[in-house]
């Protein structure tokens, strides 16, 4: 066997002439080392030193040393391979920090595994054909995107048993299966990663060094297209044995050089930070190793090869565009094409909006996926479908993507999903318009973009037929005039923390920021009490009526938790609530500001998994009082009692309701220019409500979680009330408006504890005795009746309604009777059993025109009834009709 240069992982040494400690390869035959003054210098454009052995004298009794043979390969062990995984999930690294500059996606850098270490340096992690982690390097960038030269790039440390980790060309796990796309070899990492992003039609490779094209890892490259795209130097060149790896292996590639006139190492990675992006087919071929084509012996043609001379895509006065194929120019189209903006989400998807020029006919626009976009098949359908012709084949639409690129005439938006608040702009955006932290409305442009400052925003698309909750009308109202109508109909007492609320959910990314929990409006009320009508005017403040969302439905956990992320800072209203419903955890970690947790579409990694957050705050009405005492204590309690509507109301309701159709949005939108107020005032006038509160409650043992959500709920209503921006009440001076929101908070936090501490048992017979009511199932005389102040209940008979009720309602048994008939007694005290528990008369239970309560009923309950209302919100008098 000849002399051969030794191997990775084997070291390099010291050179002997420019002194580098780590770029001499030395010479070996049969696993031995030669003597150490043989070998080459691998810096090429610097040093270049080369001694080769004599063949007579070669020898391995010449001072020799024995480094070794050929070994097992090892894979990383499970510990590193987690360790990886980890890491490639960090993108804080200076270098991620660049290509974030360059417009480079976080989900492109996690697809081609470039991740951050414990000490923060860039980590590009190796993986084979079959996905296998082989290797990884580490190299420091500083924050231009140059390696920091004083770190010394490395891999794995090969471990001491003689056992060896193995090297593969980094981005083979991406190579297209098919083999049908064409692939560039470039020397970098950092030049494979930056480049495969804004030449995404091709795949990219690196192989480490201009040496470093190996016959261990060049076996990917057999049966595909391949590139060989120089550096500029003399190593990248003329004597990179990667180029002679390529043709000993017989690779169907070329060499390509697109900085023919540059010697100083500049590559396309460096162009691409220049905002300069190149047209690669078009650069410069060469042969034989560096040998330019000689442009004299070309055929004498309007273009050259140079791309300073010679363009692939030629968009003609006749309003076609022609691109130049393997032999002749064809007509890909009828249309010229132009790129307005490419948009990227949150989630890193990227669309593109097209602009479509026929040379006759109106300007057509277009918006399509990225995926779309790289395929030629994908665009046909959608130009035809405009009745356009679009003939171009993957390779056309290539060029013509180089060309568009070249341009660089359009611009780059951020493509929001969820109406609401923009947090990073502070926008907040409607369905169609944006409004700005000062109060001003901004309309998008035709393609639904917003500009400002520094963003260019393209706000969530609706279906243009369809009036969108979210849709800002010009309908002039002002809060004020809103909120006394509102108060009108519904009382202020039912009205004043409701209103709160919707101040609240305005600034909700402020008010989580301060303490990260959001209270959740809890409305309960019999049937028929207006509870729901209430919280759906509280949803028009965003423009329009939302669509009801009814808890009793089929509803799956992922689909609540994304309704509850689908706009930010705004309310969403829950219908129905019920005990013991399914999703009641979520519906709880509202309040804890958390989301849901699942594998993304698609993952083929069964250890991924992606957040859908939570950004709105929660409002809920229910016929029933929550029984979970933790998810009640994380709520704020709205009771809306049944009483008979005065003709004021009835009159201010219907106005309320004619005024809510015109759309009323202008209130968010007066609203929202006090934002920086609230910013400054916020924490201050929490504190102050919050002492308040808990001052008045002194030595009663009441849960902190009581006093925080109501100064959560009040405190940015509080601020703009004392500044005199809205009216929640008659005062303006501070200590006075102070007073009446620390009365109207304590007498709420007070009816809160009181549920908190009644006695289980008779909550649930109270609570099941309103529904039983509600849905028609007792009736006054027979089942209950009114003697004074007292109720009059008919317990063997409804005991047993009371009984299948409870099953369905809890599916578990009901308390027993004498259970529920003690706690009653105990309620009653100091009323004696005998007043209590007694034989009362009711009406007899068959159908006839006597209505007087004739039948004798034993064991029957005499209740005070003024008292069980006001605990247990029992309501035995007002009901809607049964077939309302």
């Amino acid at each position: 066997m000849p002399f051969q240069f030794e191997k990775h992982p084997k070291k390099k040494g010291r050179c002997p002439s420019c002194g580098d400690p780590k770029s001499f390869r030395y010479y070996e035959k049969d696993g031995v080392r030669l003597s150490e003054e043989f070998g080459k210098c691998e810096r090429t454009n610097s040093c270049g030193h080369h001694s080769k052995p004599n063949l007579p004298s070669f020898s391995t009794t010449i001072s020799s040393v024995n480094v070794g043979s050929d070994s097992e390969t090892l894979l990383p062990d499970v510990y590193k391979q987690e360790q990886y995984k980890t890491w490639n999930e960090n993108q804080e690294s200076a270098f991620h920090v660049y290509c974030q500059s360059l417009g480079i996606t976080k989900k492109h850098l996690s697809k081609h595994s470039v991740g951050t270490d414990q000490k923060g340096r860039t980590v590009f992690i190796l993986k084979n054909e079959k996905k296998e982690i082989v290797n990884a390097k580490w190299i420091l960038y500083k924050s231009d995107g140059h390696r920091d030269k004083a770190f010394t790039s490395h891999s794995l440390k090969q471990p001491p048993d003689g056992k060896k980790y193995g090297m593969c060309l980094y981005g083979e796990d991406l190579l297209d299966p098919e083999k049908q796309k064409m692939v560039i070899v470039v020397e970098s990492e950092k030049t494979k990663v930056i480049a495969s992003f804004f030449y995404s039609q091709f795949d990219w490779v690196a192989c480490g060094s201009a040496n470093g094209l190996t016959d261990t890892k060049i076996t990917p490259l057999k049966g595909r297209k391949v590139i060989w795209l120089c550096d500029a130097d003399k190593a990248g060149r003329l004597e990179a044995s990667s180029i002679k790896n390529l043709e000993k292996h017989g690779i169907d590639f070329e060499i390509i050089d697109l900085f023919p006139e540059r010697n100083d190492g500049y590559d396309i990675a460096d162009a691409i930070g220049d905002k300069q992006l190149h047209d690669i087919l078009s650069g410069v071929r060469v042969v034989n190793y560096g040998v330019h084509l000689d442009s004299t012996k070309q055929k004498k043609d309007t273009y050259a090869l140079n791309r300073s001379q010679y363009s692939t895509v030629d968009y003609r006065k006749d309003g076609s565009i022609w691109v130049l194929g393997k032999k002749n120019w064809e007509n890909v189209a009828n249309f010229h094409l132009f790129i307005k903006y490419c948009t990227e989400d949150e989630n890193q998807q990227i669309t593109w909006v097209l602009e479509l020029r026929p040379k006759n006919g109106d300007t057509v626009f277009l918006e399509v996926e990225h995926d779309g976009f790289c395929s030629s098949k994908r665009m046909k359908n959608l130009i035809t479908a405009k009745q356009l012709s679009f003939k171009a084949n993957d390779d056309h639409l290539s060029e013509i993507h180089a060309h568009l690129f070249a341009l660089k005439s359009f611009s780059k938006a951020v493509k929001i999903n969820r109406f609401g608040l923009h947090r990073e702009s502070e926008l907040f955006l409607f369905a169609n318009h944006a409004v700005t932290p000062e109060g001003e409305i901004i309309s998008p442009d035709e393609f639904g973009i917003v500009s400002f400052k520094d963003w260019c925003i393209s706000i969530p698309r609706i279906n243009t037929n369809k009036r969108h909750r979210f849709t800002l009308s010009d309908y002039p109202i002002k809060f004020n005039d809103w909120f006394n109508l509102f108060q009108e109909a519904h009382l202020k007492e039912n009205a004043f923390l409701p209103a709160c609320f919707y101040i609240m959910s305005l600034f909700r990314d402020l008010v989580i920021l301060h303490k990260p929990t959001s209270p959740i409006l809890y409305a309960k009320g019999p049937a028929g009490t207006g509870k729901s009508s209430i919280i759906r005017s509280l949803t028009y403040l965003f423009g329009f009526k939302q669509d009801d969302i009814n808890l009793k439905s089929k509803n799956t956990d992922a689909a609540l938790i994304k309704l509850m992320s689908q706009s930010s800072n705004t309310c969403l209203w829950m219908d129905e609530f019920v005990n013991n419903l399914p999703q009641e955890g979520l519906l709880q970690a509202v309040y804890d500001n958390t989301g849901y947790h699942k594998t993304p579409d698609n993952s083929r990694n069964k250890t991924e998994t992606e957040s859908i957050d939570i950004h709105s705050a929660l409002m809920l009405t229910s016929n029933y009082l929550p029984q979970n005492s933790i998810f009640f204590s994380r709520c704020l309690f709205i009771p809306i009692e049944s009483h008979q509507k005065t003709k004021e109301q009835i009159i201010a309701f219907t106005r309320l309701s004619e005024l809510q159709e015109n759309g009323l949005g202008m209130i968010t939108v007066e609203l929202l220019k006090h934002r920086a107020l609230i910013k400054k005032s916020y924490d201050s006038a929490y504190a102050t409500l919050y002492d308040r509160f808990k001052s008045g409650f002194i030595n009663e043992g009441l849960n902190e979680r009581l006093f925080s959500n109501m100064a959560q709920t009040m405190a940015c209503a509080f601020v703009l009330t004392c500044e005199g921006h809205i009216a929640l009440c008659e005062y303006t001076d501070r200590e006075d408006i102070l007073d009446e929101f620390t009365e109207i908070g304590r007498k709420s936090i007070s009816r809160q504890q009181s549920i908190n501490n009644v006695n289980s048992i008779l909550a649930e017979f109270f609570n099941t005795l309103q529904v039983m009511f509600d849905q028609h199932q007792i009736h006054e005389g027979i089942h209950f009746r009114f003697e004074g102040p007292f109720l009059y209940i008919r317990a063997p008979l409804i005991y047993t309604i009371f009984m299948e009720k409870y099953r369905r309602i809890h599916h578990k048994e009901a308390p027993d009777k004498d259970s529920v008939f003690q706690e009653i007694l105990q309620m009653e005290a100091p009323r004696t059993e005998k007043e209590v528990k007694k034989t009362i008369r009711f009406r007899q239970h068959e159908r006839n025109e006597n209505k007087a309560p004739t039948q004798a009923v034993t064991n029957s309950l005499s209740i005070t009834y003024e008292y069980v209302k006001s605990k247990y919100d029992l309501d035995l008098i007002n009901r809607q009709p049964k077939n309302f």
